[in-house]
């Protein structure tokens, strides 16, 4: 696991959110994003603030750090910028890009927050316990592994790169970043057909074998994980009426 990533999970914060049953963590994320997206479109704005109001009181409550909700925002820009489009070319446009904006952001800051107080594996461990297939779990865990071994792996090569002198400040310096990317894929694509031979040698068939599951969550648990997601079917069906 990356540095980076160890440091945003692996936190010294201990709060009871982050002691909360992971599966209703994730239930409770799953539907308050969905009760998000469904909010009519429109000139409506309290909805999308009385949710923000309330995630934050989460996020507050669970005492995330607010560079790590900053920085995945981050990843929000190109799609804010490809969506601002839309006032100039579809009728009432402002106020269907403002309703996008405003869902991805609460969609984004929502996960974020469920990032900060569940680990990965107990992430994975509560999607299988709430019955979602397990190869789509299998495919997720694999994802979230390389995708740390691939930042790892980018991370080392532009390290090299800067230590031999190339730091692609200007336009025609990116030659050697654009070559690196490149290198990236191949290794990449070598590493996986190497985990995927080691894989077969160790008995895999297709099927990831069932993951440990803990103790299953109890009824205070729930009704406890219920009170943000209820809170936004109340805000939603306020919208809707």
């Amino acid at each position: 696991m990356s540095q980076a990533h160890q440091q945003e999970l692996d936190t010294t914060v201990e709060t009871p959110l982050h002691r909360a049953p992971a599966e209703c963590k994730v239930a409770a994320t799953i539907v308050f994003v969905v009760a998000v997206a469904l909010v009519p479109r429109g000139d409506l704005v309290w909805p999308y603030a009385v949710d923000a109001a309330i995630l934050l009181a989460v996020a507050a409550f669970a005492r995330v750090d607010p560079r790590m909700l900053g920085a995945r925002l981050l990843f929000e820009l190109p799609f804010v910028l490809f969506v601002l489009v839309l006032p100039f070319v579809a009728e009432d446009g402002w106020w269907l890009a403002f309703g996008i904006v405003a869902k991805a952001t609460l969609a984004v800051l929502a996960t974020g927050v469920l990032a900060w107080t569940t680990p990965p594996a107990e992430i994975l461990r509560g999607a299988e316990r709430l019955g979602l297939p397990r190869q789509l779990v299998a495919i997720a865990g694999f994802a979230i592994r390389y995708l740390q071994v691939i930042g790892d792996e980018l991370r080392r090569m532009r390290l090299a790169r800067v230590q031999r002198g190339d730091t692609a400040r200007w336009l025609w310096q990116s030659s050697a970043a654009t070559r690196g990317f490149g290198a990236l894929a191949v290794r990449t694509l070598e590493r996986g057909e190497r985990v995927h031979t080691a894989m077969l040698a160790r008995g895999y068939g297709g099927r990831m074998p069932a993951l440990q599951l803990a103790p299953s969550a109890s009824p205070l648990a729930w009704m406890v994980a219920a009170i943000l997601p209820a809170a936004a079917i109340a805000v939603l069906v306020v919208a809707r009426l």
